[in-house]
Parts: structure tokens; C-alpha cells; sequence
């Protein structure tokens, strides 16, 4: 079981009790959502465009009719399932108003709340193992982690399935023994869902399966298998509806990316390039963090067993980034906290030789809290946790800026050869209804010019084209000229080399999808 059960369980003895431990599990949840939304509302970044391409993009398309289409959804290779989420959320953002200011904030503290569940499940944990202190220090190990609070809120495929998979653990295996099959079933929808969003996670998935069911598989299994297929169902209806048939995202993404090849065209790095990139986030506390990962692990084997599965799995396939090892990183940060739990327990076992047992449990807490926020904050302020917190920063801001100025009948953005549009924020951030260009040279500049009357550039265009300077935030500054927009072909969404030669019906430009049959293909 991940969370091995000791000699004697500590019991909330009082109604006090319960209550001091319920305002614990509040106050490191509230901490952990509160500092989720920092790097992606107070100070906004991306991490990567699929951050924004690949969920909330399509969701602006479902609820305001415009949208860039990347590759994956013009070939059908996403499930609608994420997107369908923040469609929903961005639906009752309008009962407040209409707009980024609504619905970009909405988003983000939902998705932060469901980045705080993993913070609730170390708590839980390490509440039935070393009391209420200990639980409070894992919890708040767990909030302030600095990549789980940098990605935390983020609408990335792997980030909201990393969170589900947490969490489905946690249900299947609580510290106890779990007979619920309602419970049984709950934690198989949940790792069916983990499937879905994303497949590359389910060799951990199968490890999570067989782990919880090893010695009891037929009491377990029947209803896991019924939740997971429930899941499945539900996924697969909604594939039906939007892509042609059941599970056709997850059928084509591993078909386009395995036979194809191509995630590949974006890059290829060598095996150890995840493990490489976690010794430069984390520096010289990464010695420290792997001694309490292995503390952890004695406790929770499983996450641990888990979390090694998906570092090798991603370290076998050549495309690789950094965000893609993140439900191995969280489960790892749950490991160090756990682990952080079991120092302060020692610590106060030590101190109660000499003083009371309550002055103990706040000392060894406050030593073992006060050295993990040290590391914690070296680790943010590090060159590169402060790079991604920067990342696009200013083009976000000038997005947010047209946002919020005069209608606009078209927008060009210019200055990264082509690539533009990636590090623009789309229409999730512009939100207005006019079309989107990237020329890639001055050439193409100047033969576009007339289809839009905004420009965002990082280069100064000529000034022949009659753009006035409105605003600069950082090296990404806004210009308009005076005069309308005249019809001017919209630029297509990049595709893979792999793809082109594929003879796919595919939807182009940034028009809303008017049907489900629209949406994919």
C-alpha cells in the first residue's frame, strides 16, 4: 500500500481536535492555491504554447467562435475532454462579464484547486502517520513547492492528469484498507480519466492497477475495472461525437506521434535529459531532496515506483520537455514531504527528552519547514525556474493591452520569423474578433500589412506601413495605423514535416467550429 500503516495509528481524540485539523488541511490548501495563481494571473507566463493552443484556444472556439487550430485538433489527436472543461468554466465566467479579466482568472483558480488536492492527499496521509504537526508540515512542503507552483494552475495535459493520478491513488489507497467498492470504483474512473488525458502515463498506470490489486485482486479489480471503463465510456461517447468514433484521439495521437513520428520534428534529446534538467532546477538542495524522497518512499513505495515508471517511460521517447515529467515530480515532491514529515517526527521524539511535548512538535516543524522554504525559495529564484516565470511574460501583457484598447479589424504579430503566434496567447488573451497574422520576413510584412491595423512586433517594421508606437512592455511593443483592414488570406497553422503528405481533411485558420462535426478533422 503507498501509505504503510504504523503500530499505532494517531486518532482525533476530541471535537477539538478534529477542528485543528480541519483548519490545518484549510489553511495549507488556501496557501496552495493562492500561490498557484501568481505565475499564471498576478504574473503571467506560458510554459509552453500548449498551454494555451491545446486547451483554453479550443475552448474560446466552443464559447466565443475564434480560435487558432493547431495541428492536433486539425487531425482529430486531442480528446475534447479538457477543453470541454474550460469551456464550461469560460461559459460561467460570462455571468460575471465578458472577457480575459473573467475568465482567465476563473480558469486558473479552478485549476489550482485542483492542484491543491495532492496537497489535501499528502496532509491526509501524513495526518494518520505522525499527527497533526506532521500533516501540516508535509502539506505546506507539498503548497510551496516551487515547480509544483510554478505549473501548478497550468492547463497542461500532463499537469491535470498528474494531479487526477495523485488523487485516484490516494482514493485507492488512503493509509487503510479499503473495502468500499464505491471507493474501488471512483479510483478506477479516475485512472481511466488519467488515460485520457494523457496515454503516455498509462505504463503507471498499469503499476498503480497492479500494485492496489496484487494480493486482493478479486476484491479490488471488478470495480476498478467498472470505473475505468465508465471513464472510457464517457470519453469515448464524447470522441464519437466531435472526431468520428470512439477513442479516436487517443488511436490517431498514438499513431501520428509512434508511426509518424511526429512529436519528433520539434525536437529529439539523449535519455538522460530529464534527469539532467532536475539536478539544474533544484542545484545543490538536490541532495537533500532525494534523501527525503527516499525517506518518503518508505512510507509510499507506490508513488515512488510510479514516479520512476514515468521517468523511464519519457526518457525512452526522443522528443522531450521538461514539463512532460511533471505527475513524476509531483509525486516525488509528496515523497519529500512525507519524508520531511518523518525528520520532524524524529526531531520532536529528540527534543521530548528534555521539554514538553507540544514546545517539541513546534520546534522540530518550524527547523525541518523553515530549511525546506530556504531550499524551496533558492530553487524559484534560480536561473531557471526564473526563466519560465518571464517566459512570454511581455507578450502576454501586450496581448492583454489590444485586449482592452479600441475594436481592431485585424492583429499581425511580427519579429519571431513565422513563429509569432505561438508566444501571442492566441485569442484567449486578444479576445478580439479579427484575424491573426505572423508574416515571417519584412517581405511578407509588407504584403500582409493591409489585413490588419494593429501590430504587435518585437522587430520595428518600416515606416513606410504607417504604424504609430502605442506601447511597449518589455521588447514586445503594440503600434496601429489609421485606416481599416482589407481582405488578406489568413496564414495556416504550421503541421508536422511527418503529416503534410497526409491526405487528412483538416480545418484551417482561426474560424470557430458552428457544429460538433466542425471540431475535429
Amino acid at each position: 500500500m503507498p501509505v504503510q500503516a504504523v503500530p499505532r495509528l494517531v486518532r482525533l481524540r476530541c471535537p477539538k481536535e478534529r477542528w485543528f485539523a480541519a483548519a490545518g488541511l484549510a489553511a495549507v490548501v488556501v496557501i496552495a492555491i493562492l500561490l498557484r495563481v501568481v505565475p499564471t494571473v498576478l504574473m503571467p507566463s506560458v510554459v509552453w504554447p500548449d498551454e494555451i493552443f491545446q486547451a483554453s484556444e479550443q475552448a474560446h472556439r466552443i464559447v466565443y467562435g475564434s480560435g487558432l487550430i493547431p495541428w492536433e485538433f486539425q487531425f482529430g489527436a486531442r480528446s475534447w475532454l479538457l477543453p470541454g472543461v474550460i469551456a464550461v468554466l469560460m461559459e460561467l465566467a460570462r455571468i460575471a462579464g465578458d472577457g480575459p479579466d473573467y475568465y482567465l482568472p476563473l480558469i486558473a483558480i479552478a485549476f489550482a484547486g485542483l492542484a491543491a488536492l495532492p496537497v489535501a492527499c499528502c496532509f491526509l496521509w501524513c495526518h494518520r502517520l505522525f499527527g497533526l504537526s506532521g500533516a501540516v508540515v508535509a502539506g505546506t512542503a507539498v503548497a510551496t513547492a516551487p515547480e509544483l507552483v510554478y505549473f501548478g494552475a497550468r492547463t497542461l495535459s500532463e499537469v491535470a492528469a498528474g494531479h487526477l493520478l495523485l488523487l485516484g491513488i490516494y482514493v485507492l489507497q488512503p493509509g487503510y484498507r479499503v473495502t468500499s467498492q464505491r471507493r474501488l470504483f471512483v479510483g478506477g474512473a479516475l485512472l481511466g480519466f488519467v488515460l485520457v488525458v494523457r496515454v503516455q502515463l498509462a505504463p503507471a498506470l498499469l503499476i498503480v492497477a497492479l500494485w492496489t490489486n496484487w494480493h486482493r485482486g478479486h476484491e479490488c479489480a471488478p470495480a476498478m475495472l467498472a470505473g475505468s471503463a465508465a471513464a472510457l465510456s464517457v470519453a469515448g461517447i464524447l470522441d464519437a461525437v466531435t472526431l468520428g468514433y470512439p477513442l479516436a484521439s487517443l488511436w490517431r495521437y498514438v499513431v501520428y506521434n509512434l508511426y509518424y513520428g511526429a512529436s519528433a520534428t520539434f525536437g529529439v534529446e539523449r535519455w538522460h535529459y530529464y534527469l539532467r534538467g532536475e539536478l539544474g532546477v533544484w542545484g545543490g538542495a538536490s541532495p537533500s531532496l532525494l534523501l527525503l524522497v527516499i525517506l518518503g518512499a518508505r512510507r509510499a513505495p507506490l508513488l515512488l515506483a510510479a514516479a520512476v515508471t514515468i521517468i523511464a517511460v519519457h526518457s525512452g521517447i526522443g522528443h522531450k520537455e521538461y514539463r512532460f515529467i511533471y505527475p513524476a515530480v509531483l509525486l516525488a515532491v509528496v515523497l519529500a514531504g512525507i519524508g520531511l514529515a518523518q525528520l520532524a517526527s524524529w526531531g520532536r521524539r529528540f527534543l521530548e527528552r528534555g521539554r514538553g511535548g507540544q514546545f517539541a512538535a513546534l520546534a522540530s516543524a518550524a527547523f525541518v519547514l523553515g530549511y525546506w522554504g530556504l531550499a524551496s525559495y533558492g530553487v524559484w529564484k534560480s536561473g531557471a525556474l526564473t526563466a519560465l516565470r518571464y517566459r512570454t511574460h511581455d507578450n502576454l501583457t501586450a496581448a492583454s493591452f489590444v485586449a482592452h484598447g479600441p475594436g481592431t479589424c485585424g492583429i499581425g504579430l511580427y519579429g519571431a520569423e513565422g513563429n509569432d503566434w505561438a508566444d501571442s496567447g492566441g485569442y484567449t488573451y486578444f479576445h478580439q474578433p479579427a484575424l491573426l497574422y505572423w508574416p515571417r520576413d519584412e517581405a511578407e510584412l509588407i504584403g500582409t500589412a493591409e489585413g490588419f491595423d494593429t501590430l504587435v512586433y518585437t522587430r520595428p517594421p518600416p515606416p513606410n506601413l504607417g504604424f504609430t508606437p502605442l506601447r511597449c512592455f518589455g521588447l514586445v511593443c503594440v503600434a496601429r495605423r489609421h485606416g481599416g483592414c482589407r481582405p488578406v488570406t489568413q496564414m495556416p497553422m504550421p503541421v508536422p514535416d511527418a503529416l503534410a503528405r497526409l491526405s487528412v481533411v483538416r480545418t484551417a485558420g482561426s474560424e470557430a467550429p458552428k457544429s460538433s462535426g466542425d471540431f475535429g478533422q
